[in-house]
Protein backbone atom coordinates (compact mmCIF):
# COMPACT_ATOMS: atom_id res chain seq x y z
CA UNK A 1 0.00 0.00 0.00
CA UNK A 2 1.21 3.48 -0.81
CA UNK A 3 1.64 5.63 2.30
CA UNK A 4 -1.37 7.93 2.78
CA UNK A 5 -1.64 11.05 4.96
CA UNK A 6 -4.92 12.34 6.39
CA UNK A 7 -5.50 15.65 8.17
CA UNK A 8 -8.21 15.23 10.82
CA UNK A 9 -9.92 17.56 13.27
CA UNK A 10 -11.18 15.80 16.40
CA UNK A 11 -12.87 17.83 19.14
CA UNK A 12 -11.26 21.00 17.78
CA UNK A 13 -7.73 19.53 17.69
CA UNK A 14 -5.80 19.02 14.43
CA UNK A 15 -4.12 15.68 13.78
CA UNK A 16 -1.82 14.46 11.04
CA UNK A 17 -2.42 10.72 10.51
CA UNK A 18 -0.20 8.72 8.17
CA UNK A 19 -1.14 5.13 7.31
CA UNK A 20 1.94 3.29 6.08
CA UNK A 21 0.74 -0.33 6.12
CA UNK A 22 -2.73 -1.87 6.16
CA UNK A 23 -3.98 -5.47 6.25
CA UNK A 24 -7.33 -7.08 7.16
CA UNK A 25 -6.23 -7.22 10.82
CA UNK A 26 -3.65 -4.46 11.45
CA UNK A 27 -2.49 -1.03 10.33
CA UNK A 28 0.73 0.87 10.92
CA UNK A 29 -0.16 4.50 11.61
CA UNK A 30 1.62 7.63 12.72
CA UNK A 31 -0.38 10.28 14.61
CA UNK A 32 1.34 13.66 14.97
CA UNK A 33 4.72 11.96 14.72
CA UNK A 34 4.02 9.08 17.15
CA UNK A 35 3.91 5.58 15.66
CA UNK A 36 1.27 2.95 16.53
CA UNK A 37 0.42 -0.58 15.48
CA UNK A 38 -3.39 -0.58 15.36
CA UNK A 39 -5.64 -3.65 15.44
CA UNK A 40 -8.53 -3.51 12.97
CA UNK A 41 -11.71 -4.65 14.68
CA UNK A 42 -14.45 -3.60 12.27
CA UNK A 43 -14.14 -2.80 8.58
CA UNK A 44 -17.92 -2.63 8.29
CA UNK A 45 -18.06 -6.16 6.89
CA UNK A 46 -20.15 -8.72 8.79
CA UNK A 47 -17.86 -11.68 8.10
CA UNK A 48 -14.41 -10.09 8.27
CA UNK A 49 -13.00 -13.38 9.59
CA UNK A 50 -13.66 -14.93 6.18
CA UNK A 51 -11.38 -12.38 4.48
CA UNK A 52 -7.89 -13.81 4.22
CA UNK A 53 -5.02 -11.37 3.82
CA UNK A 54 -2.89 -12.18 0.81
CA UNK A 55 0.87 -12.23 1.29
CA UNK A 56 3.38 -13.24 -1.31
CA UNK A 57 7.06 -13.99 -0.78
CA UNK A 58 8.00 -12.13 -3.97
CA UNK A 59 6.08 -9.01 -2.95
CA UNK A 60 7.75 -8.99 0.47
CA UNK A 61 11.20 -9.42 -1.07
CA UNK A 62 10.54 -6.65 -3.59
CA UNK A 63 9.59 -4.05 -0.97
CA UNK A 64 11.92 -1.02 -0.89
CA UNK A 65 14.20 -0.41 2.07
CA UNK A 66 12.47 1.05 5.11
CA UNK A 67 13.29 4.66 6.01
CA UNK A 68 15.16 5.00 9.29
CA UNK A 69 12.26 6.83 10.95
CA UNK A 70 9.75 4.06 10.20
CA UNK A 71 11.91 1.05 11.04
CA UNK A 72 10.27 0.48 14.43
CA UNK A 73 6.74 0.33 13.01
CA UNK A 74 7.67 -1.66 9.92
CA UNK A 75 9.48 -4.28 11.96
CA UNK A 76 6.53 -4.75 14.33
CA UNK A 77 3.88 -5.19 11.63
CA UNK A 78 3.83 -8.90 10.86
CA UNK A 79 1.33 -10.75 8.66
CA UNK A 80 -1.36 -12.23 10.89
CA UNK A 81 -3.31 -15.10 9.41
CA UNK A 82 -5.50 -15.83 12.43
CA UNK A 83 -8.97 -14.42 13.03
CA UNK A 84 -8.98 -11.14 14.99
CA UNK A 85 -10.00 -11.53 18.65
CA UNK A 86 -12.95 -9.18 18.16
CA UNK A 87 -14.43 -11.60 15.61
CA UNK A 88 -13.62 -14.75 17.58
CA UNK A 89 -15.44 -13.30 20.61
CA UNK A 90 -17.92 -10.96 18.92
CA UNK A 91 -19.59 -10.13 22.24
CA UNK A 92 -16.39 -8.64 23.72
CA UNK A 93 -15.73 -4.90 23.65
CA UNK A 94 -11.98 -4.41 23.17
CA UNK A 95 -9.76 -1.47 24.02
CA UNK A 96 -9.22 0.44 20.74
CA UNK A 97 -5.82 1.73 21.93
CA UNK A 98 -3.74 1.98 25.11
CA UNK A 99 -5.32 4.19 27.75
CA UNK A 100 -6.56 4.77 31.28
CA UNK A 101 -10.06 3.78 32.43
CA UNK A 102 -11.68 6.95 33.78
CA UNK A 103 -15.20 5.75 34.55
CA UNK A 104 -17.06 2.42 34.32
CA UNK A 105 -20.72 3.08 33.53
CA UNK A 106 -22.11 -0.50 33.68
CA UNK A 107 -21.97 -3.56 35.93
CA UNK A 108 -22.57 -7.28 35.39
CA UNK A 109 -26.27 -7.93 34.81
CA UNK A 110 -27.06 -4.49 33.36
CA UNK A 111 -29.11 -4.50 30.14
CA UNK A 112 -27.50 -2.33 27.43
CA UNK A 113 -28.64 -0.99 24.08
CA UNK A 114 -26.53 -0.81 20.93
CA UNK A 115 -24.50 2.40 21.03
CA UNK A 116 -24.88 2.85 24.79
CA UNK A 117 -21.78 4.17 26.59
CA UNK A 118 -20.13 1.43 28.67
CA UNK A 119 -17.09 3.28 29.98
CA UNK A 120 -14.95 6.37 29.53
CA UNK A 121 -11.30 5.85 28.66
CA UNK A 122 -8.56 8.47 28.37
CA UNK A 123 -6.26 7.79 25.43
CA UNK A 124 -3.90 10.19 23.67
CA UNK A 125 -5.02 12.96 26.09
CA UNK A 126 -8.63 12.64 24.94
CA UNK A 127 -11.67 11.12 26.63
CA UNK A 128 -13.13 8.30 24.55
CA UNK A 129 -16.59 6.89 25.09
CA UNK A 130 -16.51 3.11 24.63
CA UNK A 131 -19.91 1.94 23.40
CA UNK A 132 -21.83 -1.30 23.06
CA UNK A 133 -21.82 -2.77 19.55
CA UNK A 134 -25.14 -4.55 20.10
CA UNK A 135 -27.94 -4.79 22.62
CA UNK A 136 -27.69 -7.41 25.36
CA UNK A 137 -26.80 -7.96 28.99
CA UNK A 138 -23.38 -7.25 30.50
CA UNK A 139 -21.87 -10.63 31.42
CA UNK A 140 -18.39 -9.41 32.44
CA UNK A 141 -16.64 -6.15 33.30
CA UNK A 142 -12.90 -6.85 33.16
CA UNK A 143 -11.62 -3.38 34.20
CA UNK A 144 -12.13 -0.88 36.99
CA UNK A 145 -11.65 2.87 37.25
CA UNK A 146 -7.96 3.75 37.29
CA UNK A 147 -6.85 0.66 35.33
CA UNK A 148 -4.26 1.19 32.62
CA UNK A 149 -5.05 -0.98 29.58
CA UNK A 150 -3.27 -1.96 26.40
CA UNK A 151 -4.77 -2.03 22.92
CA UNK A 152 -6.96 -5.10 22.25
CA UNK A 153 -7.71 -5.86 25.91
CA UNK A 154 -11.21 -7.25 26.55
CA UNK A 155 -12.95 -4.51 28.54
CA UNK A 156 -16.61 -5.61 28.71
CA UNK A 157 -18.47 -8.70 27.49
CA UNK A 158 -22.10 -8.44 26.42
CA UNK A 159 -24.17 -11.61 26.12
Amino acid sequence: MKEKEFRLEINGNDYSVIISDFTATTAAVEVNGKKYKVGIKDLGIEQIADIKPQFSATAAAAQPAVHAGTAAVASTVQPQLHKPASIVNASAILSPLPGLIQKVLVKVGDPVAAGQNLLIMEAMKMENEIQAKAAGTVTAVNVKEGDSVEEGIELVVIG
